[in-house]
């Protein structure tokens, strides 16, 4: 991108009044455009020999007029804007969270053009973590803006939860004695950002219960028992005879 030749801001300035590039001429419809904070967005309306990149409340922060343009008009901005002569469309780079907000594109190419975009900047999401917990398997991430939480087998989405509870982290379980073949994946999501991270292949294990099969203890008699009865009853039998015998 380079400054416009010739008379330099001021005569770009007094041509575009002249120009008549007003924000109350025709309009079309707004766009949603989201970007990631620390990256890029581009606004999808070309302009290649005159119009302007405008923002609310700041005014016009790119011009572009015969195919020139100068976008370090505000400090805002500077240096973070982009104008490419071969597709005609805008950029702003390092996306802060403070650039948010309603943008215009001013063509006056042709007929007069403006076409406004609603900037919503979102921070990386983040990397979420799964615990098992007995038969259970436990999901969680840091919440944050339109985050949503899911567990997904390929590309069905099994269950997901969402908050707007920001500073409480999302949280989201999976029974896993109803795991059947596939990949099982936790999921966290916004709209410009993706982590997840695998579940693999558990075994669910529950101590077990007490199984009582129905077999009846008989007493058992010690077997030195067996051994000393049968001498016993004998001497019992010789006492026995001896006292018969003795009358």
């Amino acid at each position: 991108m380079r400054d416009p030749p010739g008379g330099g801001r001021s005569l770009l300035w007094i041509l575009l009044c002249f120009t008549g590039l007003s924000p109350s001429s025709a309009q079309s419809g707004s766009q949603q455009v989201q970007g990631l904070l620390g990256e890029s967005v581009t606004f999808p309306a070309p302009v290649f020999t005159r119009g302007n990149l405008l923002y609310t409340g700041v005014g016009s922060i790119v011009i572009v007029f015969k195919g020139a343009a100068d976008a370090n008009i505000t400090d805002k901005f500077r240096d973070r804007l982009q104008w490419d002569r071969q597709t005609g469309l805008f950029t702003i780079t390092q996306l802060r969270l403070q650039d948010e907000g309603q943008y215009e594109v001013d063509n006056t190419d042709g007929q007069k053009i403006i076409t406004r975009f609603q900037l919503t900047v979102y921070e990386r999401v983040s990397k979420p973590t799964v615990e098992i917990q007995n038969c259970t398997a436990v999901c969680s991430v840091e919440n944050g803006r339109d985050v949503i939480l899911s567990w997904t087998r390929g590309e069905e989405i099994l269950n997901q939860t969402s908050s707007p509870l920001l500073n409480t982290p999302l949280s989201l379980s999976l029974d896993i004695e109803e795991l059947h073949n596939g990949t099982y994946s936790c999921v966290a999501s916004n709209p410009v950002s993706e982590e997840s991270v695998q579940l693999n292949k558990m075994t669910c294990w529950e101590p077990p219960e007490t199984v009582n099969t129905g077999v009846r203890y008989i007493p058992v008699i010690p077997a030195a028992a067996l051994l000393v009865f049968p001498g016993v009853f004998a001497v019992f039998c010789i006492a026995q005879k001896l006292r018969h015998g003795a009358q």
